[in-house]
């Protein structure tokens, strides 16, 4: 009897421990403002979760900088000046400005996404009014999911001001933009100088899920997706998210003010 007993206890032990080994936890990172003129600077922050060389245009304290609002807390404030600002100037890429923080190769596993996992990505942001419009024509991302290596030109997925509207667009190949497709959109009035709060959740392979929501605080949703996209290109090692400006010079472009809060990354 005794021996009967120690055999079901043994059953149920490694039911039990093959059950938990089945389960699969997510994990978050949340990057947030520690507040103006305390603790670390936001390049210092981004350091901290995101890697060594966490933005592309510049780090000094005149274009990333933290600051704080009465409906979110601290926050970080990115700021690109006019056609005259060269510190925000692309490399030698002249005619466009560039101030975004980014996941890259040598980022840390939990802010990359390799081919087949799920990601969900979470922010909250303000366009500090009157934020300005791009003329028709003229590409203004301020969200890039963007694979690395391979065919990494175009972004898979951005949020992008055009005509009037912030869109949710995606590429499926980054050779050229010509299979940009726009699949959802909502008037720029809905958001310009508003608190807003987005989420992505993209399983990252040829034949991958995205579901997007754009809401504002009170939890009005301005825009939404949800389908199956080719979110994995050829030859690349990862993806990995973008936020800030990314823009081309027109002429009498005037400077551009973005502020976030609330960067989560759940994988």
């Amino acid at each position: 009897m005794k021996k009967k007993f120690k055999l079901i206890i043994s059953s149920l032990t490694l039911v039990s421990t093959i059950a938990i080994a089945a389960t699969v936890y997510a994990a978050t990172v949340t990057i947030n403002s520690d507040g103006p003129n305390t603790g670390k600077t936001a390049f210092e922050i981004f350091q901290q979760y995101l890697g060594s060389d966490p933005i592309d245009g510049p780090t000094d304290s005149s274009h990333l900088y933290e600051s704080t609002s009465t409906h979110v807390g601290n926050v970080f404030q990115f700021k690109v000046g006019t056609s005259s600002d060269t510190a925000a100037l692309d490399g030698s890429n002249t005619d466009r400005q560039r101030l975004e923080v980014k996941a890259y190769k040598s980022s840390p596993s939990n802010v990359t996404a390799t081919n087949g996992q799920t990601t969900t990505y979470k922010w909250q942001f303000r366009a500090v009014s009157p934020y300005p419009m791009s003329p028709t024509g003229n590409f203004h991302h301020i969200f890039q999911l963007k694979a690395q290596d391979g065919d990494d030109g175009a972004p898979i997925l951005t949020f992008s001001l055009d005509d009037g509207y912030l869109k949710f667009r995606h590429s499926p190949i980054g050779a050229t933009m010509d299979e940009v497709e726009t699949l959802a959109q909502t008037a720029f009035s809905n958001i310009d100088g508003q608190w807003v709060e987005a989420s992505i959740t993209v399983k990252h392979t040829d034949s991958g899920s995205i579901n997007m929501t754009l809401k504002k605080l009170d939890g009005t949703v301005l825009m939404s997706y949800s389908g199956t996209k080719d979110n994995w290109r050829e030859g690349a090692s990862i993806n990995r998210p973008k936020w800030g400006i990314y823009r081309k010079i027109y002429s009498g472009m005037p400077e551009a003010k973005i502020q976030f809060a609330n960067f989560q990354i759940t994988e």
